[in-house]
């Protein structure tokens, strides 16, 4: 099973700024974390409060070690004890030693031998080292006191770092990457074929994004999807033939990505997005594309994103026309970049939550939804919107390379503006800054922000 964690990056900064100074001593800090658990496949811890020690709480700081008097720890304990949260120990290593010294086993084991007997439980604890250049190395502690490394740390905000062994160590790109690392170099190569990315929706700005990542070389995709092809999907579906209609829509996806012969790995969830085994795909997941017009589905994706401290890259095409003309009335698209920090999709008004409303009604409960649907108590489907490929695509080609920017960091500017809507019709482009005084329990305040597992899942009441 994977172990990996998930900071903010507003602590990671914190945690840099007390843990590397110009005196070069050891530092320590503390952190309290939400957990994700997907039994065998990943456990996630979720960074949610940091508590500095300060230097007067110091036993001792040298070059080489650090002490403290373990009345803090305890009291970091009895924060987290009450919903399960784990604990993590930081500490940084002036000379750059990319490893836990034999001091470090020693005081870690007793450490977390504490922390076990106190807080009880089966959950992971944690330690993390922070080098002179910032970057992170960590194990996690386990209740029989064994320890095994965290395979991959992320820092996620505006941008999107990722600390995994043998980062831009030795790596050859792939002759397919070569021209692409040209621009933006190898490490991005790299960082990209460690990625997983969940796609919601398989449909015209869901095939698109599905084919640009697996062409840039990301290496395993997820597919969420639970329609059929019909023939009038056929204008915008990429990768689909008139021999596919009836098909699942991420089985023809997944056999044309596979047949591509990248390496990027595909799997599929025929589901709506709510269901257990979809969630599973969110929880292990590094990124997620939100590329379905569901509200009830953005919904989710919309909370997900604050709770899991998973970005959530939320896409949205509007064309309409004047009645009785083929004149464009609007042709609107909309790329919603979600984490915390960023205000969400209700706070921004992209979410119908009367529409959101009757579409779970009609999944949950269909024979309730007709009834209510004839007694003008729930808004039923209307007639079907216009769809133009090449306007699809064209979002979905500026979702993904949100992606490449937030990583890469090629529009330094861009990366303060998660919003951006473009009226394609009048040549206008318009970013919606951050609301103040966001009194949203989602995206206005912390609470939520790196809780992860809780019943009920999300907090949300069904």
């Amino acid at each position: 099973m994977k172990n990996t964690i998930t900071i903010q990056e507003q602590h990671y900064r914190e945690l840099k700024n007390h843990l590397i100074q110009e005196d070069g001593k050891e530092r320590v800090a503390f952190i309290i974390c939400g957990r994700s658990l997907v039994n065998g496949i990943e456990e996630r811890l979720l960074t949610k409060e940091v508590h500095i020690v300060s230097d007067t709480d110091l036993l001792s700081s040298e070059h080489y070690q650090v002490s403290w008097n373990n009345n803090h720890f305890i009291r970091i304990l009895g924060k987290a004890e009450s919903k399960n949260f784990a604990v993590v120990l930081i500490h940084n290593h002036p000379e750059g030693f990319n490893h836990f010294s034999s001091v470090d086993d020693q005081g870690e084991y007793h450490l977390f031998k504490l922390a076990f007997n106190r807080n009880r439980g089966n959950g992971s604890h944690a330690s993390l080292i922070m080098m002179p250049d910032g970057s992170l190395i960590g194990r996690v502690w386990k209740p029989d006191l064994s320890n095994e490394p965290i395979s991959k740390i992320r820092i996620i905000g505006e941008s999107l770092k990722l600390n995994y062994p043998g980062r831009t160590s030795g790596f050859k790109s792939p002759e397919a990457f070569n021209r692409q690392q040209l621009a933006f170099g190898s490490s991005l190569v790299q960082d990209l074929s460690k990625l997983k990315i969940t796609i919601v929706g398989a449909g015209a700005t869901g095939s698109a994004t599905a084919l640009l990542l697996t062409r840039l070389g990301v290496g395993e995709l997820c597919l969420i999807d639970k329609d059929t092809i019909e023939e009038s999907n056929l204008n915008r579906l990429h990768g689909a033939t008139m021999k596919d209609v009836g098909k699942y829509k991420v089985d023809v996806l997944q056999k044309y990505i596979s047949e591509i012969g990248l390496g990027t790995k595909v799997s599929v969830e025929k589901r709506w997005v709510s269901d257990k085994k979809c969630i599973d795909q969110l929880k292990t997941s590094d990124l997620v594309f939100g590329c379905t017009d569901d509200n009830a589905g953005r919904i989710l994706l919309n909370r997900f994103a604050y709770f899991y401290l998973t970005p959530v890259i939320d896409m949205g095409l509007v064309i309409s026309v004047k009645k009785d003309t083929y004149e464009i009335e609007n042709l609107q698209g909309r790329i919603s970049y979600l984490f915390p920090g960023g205000d969400c999709l209700v706070t921004k008004g992209n979410i119908n939550m009367d529409i959101a409303y009757a579409e779970n009604l009609k999944r949950n409960e269909p024979e309730n939804y007709k009834k209510l649907k004839a007694e003008a108590y729930v808004i039923g489907e209307g007639n079907p919107a216009p769809a133009i490929v090449t306007f699809t695509t064209q979002i979905a080609t500026m979702a993904v390379n949100e992606l490449l920017n937030r990583i890469q960091g090629y529009n330094i500017q861009a990366l303060k503006t998660p919003h951006k809507i473009f009226f394609f019709h009048r040549g206008m482009e318009i970013h919606p800054g951050n609301v103040s005084n966001n009194e949203c329990r989602i995206c206005g305040m912390n609470n939520y922000w790196g809780r992860g597992d809780m019943q009920p899942f999300l907090d949300m009441v069904v």
